[in-house]
């Protein structure tokens, strides 16, 4: 059992300070943090010159977060937001990602940002999910790997509930309150309300008022 001094200091003062150190080291023109920052280890951040990093008040980070934005890209994490341990942000192009106010990240979850990712309001993102916006070109006769990618943006409402180890592949549009089962993989745009699951995903149910 943990003592009353180290539990003050390892769920109070820690988390203050490695976010004030974090402030320090990373604040500059293109990196903005807010007030009340707190992080359980200093995250890997990475903003290229032309790239810009915003973090809104009252955001808590677990440990061993990974924030990269490359070429003209932005990542702006809004107010109230909790992003848990493991979590890699990747933005590049001209892409923004954006994670709307109250808004709770789950451990390892990957945004893989070649295109938008915008996620709205009090949405709860479980753990081990993967929003990609970007696939590989695999015509035949050439190697997948030298054939660049295409890019399409995923766009998540508000009040949006994502289980875990889903993923949610390019140009999917997510619309309020919809919910996207555990292991799913959602290929294609899902209904205001609307439950989905599988693979691909399908819809399965509705959330109905009481």
């Amino acid at each position: 059992m943990l003592s009353p001094f180290f539990q003050y200091y390892h769920f109070r003062v820690k988390p203050r300070l490695f976010g004030w150190i974090t402030r320090f080291l990373y604040s500059n023109k293109n990196i903005i943090i807010g007030k009340n920052f707190t992080c359980d280890s200093i995250p890997n951040i990475f903003i290229g010159k032309n790239s810009s990093l915003i973090i809104g008040n009252n955001t808590q980070f677990r440990k061993d977060i990974e924030i990269r934005a490359h070429r003209e890209s932005l990542i702006k994490i809004d107010s109230n937001v909790r992003i848990d341990r493991g979590v890699r942000l990747l933005s590049t192009n001209q892409s923004q990602i954006v994670i709307g106010d109250r808004t709770a990240i789950g451990l390892y979850s990957v945004f893989n940002g070649g295109d938008d990712i915008i996620l709205g309001e009090a949405c709860l993102i479980s753990g081990f999910v993967y929003l990609q916006t970007s696939m590989h070109s695999h015509d035949y006769g050439t190697y997948i790997k030298d054939q660049g990618f295409s890019h399409a943006p995923v766009i998540l409402g508000n009040d949006i509930w994502l289980g875990a180890h889903a993923v949610v592949l390019p140009g999917c549009h997510l619309s309020d309150g919809a919910i996207v089962g555990s292991n799913a993989v959602v290929t294609s745009s899902v209904d205001t309300n609307k439950i989905v699951g599988g693979v691909p995903a399908k819809v399965i149910g509705d959330r109905k008022k009481q």
